[in-house]
């Protein structure tokens, strides 16, 4: 398995591409309709993805990474402490050889209200690791902080459905700065805004097409609020890769 004291070094290079990108799909959030379907069965957000099969060079972590944001239709105030959950669904197939890991990030995006301006975005404190460990499937946290991997406890598990793999966050605290082109502020709690929960999967894993689907997002910290993508409970969707706008749909898992 890749040695995880590279994960953080490797990681930024993510992490600084999606803050270059959160200004612009947040500029994007009205132009992008969203496509709505009503139909009763458990639907959720989808993505295609093509995971290379590179596991080890810089540019995976680029090329590997698939970002799909979802917004809440409520404005709303923040405070400190918040939590946020999420599910997302990967494709078994990648994970198939000793080593295989998906990684899943998460954030908030938030924009004022008021002006529309993007203010920026508060980041969960762990990333989320399924991991193929031998012959056993295992998940794990990475504490870029502590720069180690750590147990998730209550915070992240997973199991198998079908032919994917659904890794759960669950109530994974939020840090208590608001990050802007890698700065950092305070978290402002007078100010209403409007949110968006940010889910990035990254494939350092077998070479793999299929999609990747996100469901059951929840924020909860002044207000607690969900969308389940069954119905029309979200306010826009959008999604980025290779710094392009890519196309998500609400549809049925399948």
């Amino acid at each position: 398995m890749e040695d995880l004291r590279m994960v953080k070094q490797k990681k930024s290079i993510v992490l600084m591409a999606r803050v270059l990108v959160l200004a612009l799909l947040i500029g994007v959030f009205a132009s992008v309709p969203s496509e709505q379907t009503f139909a009763a069965a458990n639907k959720a957000l989808r993505s295609k993805v093509v995971f290379n099969g590179d596991k080890e060079s810089d540019a995976a972590w680029m090329n590997n990474n698939y970002v799909m944001q979802a917004g809440y239709k409520k404005a709303s105030k923040i405070k400190k402490n918040m939590k946020m959950s999420a599910k997302a669904y990967v494709p078994a197939a990648a994970l198939k050889k000793n080593g295989d890991t998906v990684h899943v990030d998460a954030w908030i995006g938030l924009e004022n209200s008021k002006n529309g301006n993007y203010v920026g975005d508060i980041r969960t404190k762990y990333t989320v690791m399924l991991i193929k460990d031998g012959k056993k499937m295992r998940v794990a946290l990475w504490d870029p902080a502590k720069e180690k991997e750590c147990k998730p406890g209550k915070t992240a598990s997973y199991k198998k459905s079908g032919k994917y793999y659904v890794i759960t966050i669950n109530d994974m605290p939020l840090e208590n700065v608001v990050y802007k082109d890698e700065q950092t502020s305070k978290i402002n709690t007078k100010t209403k805004y409007n949110l968006g929960q940010g889910i990035g999967v990254t494939g350092t894993c077998s070479k793999t097409s299929g999609y990747v689907y996100v469901d059951d997002l929840k924020i909860s910290g002044v207000t607690t609020q969900k969308i389940t993508f069954n119905k029309k409970d979200y306010k826009w969707y959008s999604g980025w890769h290779l710094d392009k706008n890519y196309s998500l749909k609400v549809i049925t898992i399948k």
